[in-house]
């Protein structure tokens, strides 16, 4: 590392082999119901001092060692810290993370990629990300920082790789290591560098997978092959994004594809939110699949109907949560819930069930349920639909009365897009950061 990336406040990740691992489990409880209150999952509200309960059938791994700076002393500088378990040789089962030295209210989240279950749910803040048997060992890991600590610095990692040696840098959030290869995460460099300088750099690249070799993204078009290096056609995930090839050849612009209407980049890259591409419509139709948690929202297609999705939500559902086509009847910018709590941006489904944001102690925006808000993603409320604040917003402020909503279970397809991914935020966050009306 260069020495002009310690003066820049950007440190050195340091290491400690453990013993443990740990796995993320999420629990409705059960929550009483009465007059004037809607039918929800009654949530914690959020502590005085907040808490910081372990994963179960998890042993938090021992702190890594103390990064010094230059003059050998332990660096009060903002760094982020890491600690390994480690499984068979060389081979990462689990590691975690943490701010140190950070004055303001944020945190670091992260998640892993794993040989026997892919991509897993983040983690945050000490809490482990990765597995809990020998047999599983880390291969790519993502990195954010949360709260003011995104704000005010970029951090950047590099993976050492049991079969590539020192990769290059990811930023924010970038995979960074290797999938599907046999191969194992040794170690993970991390700096913080102060928002907007210069970061460190590489020639090698931050990630491969069995793709690399054979797809080709270009910013005017991308090519993909076959393995016997014939031209591929169908739909191909690679980093994070999608693209749909025909004869080699990605596709641009907007085409019908499996019944639906696509937009994609000149590059090829499938477009996730076409909200800003076709502008507010006249009316929407609102899908729910109650199995696997995502919301589809539908724009239409002249006669063809309503077969542009638009953009995909992450939700939490319930149990009670009832099936069906419904239409909106009204709306509400704050609804008092079960046990004195608040929800934001607010949208009825039919009598009972709303779409809402995560629930809040009183109607402040900055009195969030924090350990709601991580649980996105998860079957924990009572029936209704709960969405970020963003979302929430966004079918409140763009949805009209009468909207059509359909709730249908599907375990195999969570929608036409990718299901969004929830990032935690520490325990000590008591905002939404997706939030338009936060200010910080």
């Amino acid at each position: 590392m260069k020495k002009q990336h310690l003066r820049a406040a950007a440190f050195l990740l340091a290491a400690a082999m453990t013993v443990g691992g740990g796995t993320t489990a999420f629990a409705a409880q059960d929550a009483p119901t009465g007059p004037g209150l809607e039918i929800e999952q009654g949530q914690p509200l959020p502590p005085s001092q907040p808490e910081n309960p372990q994963q179960p059938d998890a042993q938090a791994p021992a702190e890594g060692n103390t990064q010094t700076g230059e003059s050998g002393t332990a660096s009060t500088a903002p760094h982020v810290s890491v600690s390994y378990n480690q499984g068979v040789g060389t081979e990462v089962t689990s590691l975690s993370m943490n701010l140190n030295n950070y004055n303001g209210i944020g945190g670091v989240s992260y998640r892993s990629f794993v040989n026997n279950g892919g991509f897993i749910w983040w983690n945050h803040d000490g809490r482990p990300t990765g597995g809990t048997e020998a047999s599983t060992y880390i291969e790519a890991i993502e990195i954010v920082l949360t709260g003011d600590a995104e704000r005010d610095y970029d951090v950047y990692y590099s993976v050492t790789s049991s079969g590539q040696g020192k990769m290059g840098w990811a930023k924010n959030g970038e995979v960074a290591g290797t999938s599907n290869l046999g191969e194992h995460l040794v170690s993970v460099e991390v700096v913080l560098v102060p928002k907007g300088q210069p970061g460190p750099s590489s020639a090698s690249g931050r990630y491969i997978n069995e793709l690399t070799n054979r797809i080709r993204i270009g910013a005017e078009g991308s090519t993909m092959t076959n393995g016997d290096g014939t031209p591929y056609t169908g739909w191909v995930s690679y980093d994070h994004e999608r693209f749909y090839f025909k004869d080699g050849q990605s596709l641009s612009g907007w085409h019908y594809i499996d019944g639906m209407k696509f937009y994609f980049e000149p590059s090829g890259r499938l477009v996730q939110d076409v909200d800003h591409l076709i502008g507010k419509q006249g009316s929407y139709v609102l899908k729910v699949n109650k199995t696997l948690n995502c919301s589809t929202v539908y724009a239409k297609d002249g006669d063809n109907g309503y077969i542009i999705p638009v953009k995909a939500m992450l939700t939490s559902v319930g149990d009670d949560t009832p099936i069906g086509t419904f239409k909106t009847p009204e709306k509400y910018r704050w609804r008092l819930m079960v046990n004195d709590s608040y929800t934001q941006w607010a949208t009825r489904i039919t009598q009972g069930f709303l779409f809402h944001s995560i629930t809040y102690s009183e109607p402040n925006i900055n009195k969030l349920n924090t350990e709601g808000y991580n649980g996105l993603g998860v079957s924990r409320s009572l029936g209704c639909v709960r969405l970020t604040c963003e979302n929430s917003k966004w079918v409140y402020d763009n949805c009209p009365i009468g909207t059509s909503v359909v709730i249908y279970e599907d375990p195999n397809v969570a929608s036409p897009f990718d299901k969004p991914d929830l990032i935690p935020v520490s325990d000590n966050q008591y905002w939404d950061p997706t939030d338009p009306l936060i200010q910080r």
